[in-house]
């Protein structure tokens, strides 16, 4: 098989990885680029690589291509591609709407393409590692925090950040909610840039989120409780806890023999791992052999449309306190 030709569009923060990581695979080949800043294609003097600010132009070129630019602009770079038989890989969001989502995988799916979104949390090695020991949660806890970056402000913290544990938790609770509220304010921009939310699923599974792009300091961790059993995950350190209580049914354990059934396991794997090349040598693979992606469209809109209920329950609650307070 001939190399891969794949197009990025956008070379902004993340883009520019996208194009590295791209150009560092054997089976690939960078035919083209796109970015609507004519100075930032300045920046690449790659004699074989075509360099436009329209997107559509670089279409002869690919046969797929990395959508890396604001979220407004997914549904349509990515319909036209889709439309045109190519695969593509699209940051998360998958799009602004539910309605945009189902489109995009309705033409991907009649058209046999690739579309892939790019939770990158999926790749994490100690997300891979607890996999096998999740089951049934019945409590979930995330926090998901850190300092103003000033990227991605064109959309709120919940789909900013917040969305990688969504699509997460959505692999393993797959219930009817049953309940959210949620609270969270604009602190440095327009949008909603700190966020806490509580998810009650109809099975009794209940998650309690907080993400922030507004805080002191950086931490990223998820913990499932579920019966006889803790998982904690520290996405930042990448390393994973399993904690058990080895007990026989309807026992009763007493404080004083807690610790002697209680055991403990730090799972082992590879800790430098490049999540990135790891994302898009899937999807590189997933081109090849045709097959489905880890983060397909369909998991990247349940994460989105469950981020959009949480946003308008937040901001109802928001409206509501305010009114309240005048």
């Amino acid at each position: 098989m001939s190399k891969i030709r794949i197009g990025i569009i956008g070379l902004g923060y993340l883009g520019k990885f996208h194009f590295e990581k791209f150009r560092d695979i054997n089976d690939v080949i960078v035919t083209s680029i796109c970015d609507t800043n004519e100075k930032i294609l300045k920046n690449y003097t790659y004699s074989d690589i075509f360099k436009t600010t329209n997107y559509k132009e670089i279409l002869p070129f690919v046969d797929a291509v990395s959508i890396v630019t604001p979220t407004n602009t997914h549904f349509e770079i990515a319909k036209f591609f889709l439309e045109n038989k190519k695969d593509i890989l699209v940051e998360k969001p998958i799009t602004t709407t539910v309605k945009e989502a189902q489109i995009l995988n309705k033409i991907a799916e009649n058209n046999n393409s690739i579309l892939q979104v790019g939770h990158l949390e999926e790749f994490n090695p100690a997300v891979i590692a607890c996999k096998s020991y999740i089951e049934n949660p019945m409590f979930i806890e995330s926090i998901r925090i850190s300092s103003f970056t000033g990227r991605s402000t064109d959309i709120d913290v919940i789909r900013d950040l917040m969305i990688h544990d969504i699509e997460i938790m959505l692999n393993f609770v797959k219930d009817n909610i049953k309940f959210i509220h949620a609270a969270g304010a604009p602190v440095l921009t327009d949008k909603i840039d700190i966020a806490n939310v509580r998810i009650v699923f109809e099975n009794g599974c209940t998650a309690n989120f907080t993400a922030s792009r507004v805080s002191l300091k950086k931490e990223r961790k998820m913990r499932f409780f579920q019966k006889n059993r803790y998982i904690s995950i520290d996405f930042d350190k990448k390393f994973a806890k399993i904690y058990s209580i080895n007990k026989k049914e309807n026992e009763k354990i007493k404080p004083i023999d807690f610790l002697t059934k209680f055991k403990y396991k730090k799972l082992k794997f590879p800790e430098k791992i490049d999540q990135l090349k790891e994302e898009i040598s899937s999807f590189v693979n997933c081109i090849k052999k045709r097959e489905k992606p880890v983060v397909d469209g369909i998991a990247g809109q349940r994460a989105l449309e469950l981020s959009l209920k949480i946003l308008k329950n937040l901001k109802e609650n928001l409206n509501d306190t305010i009114y309240r307070h005048q």
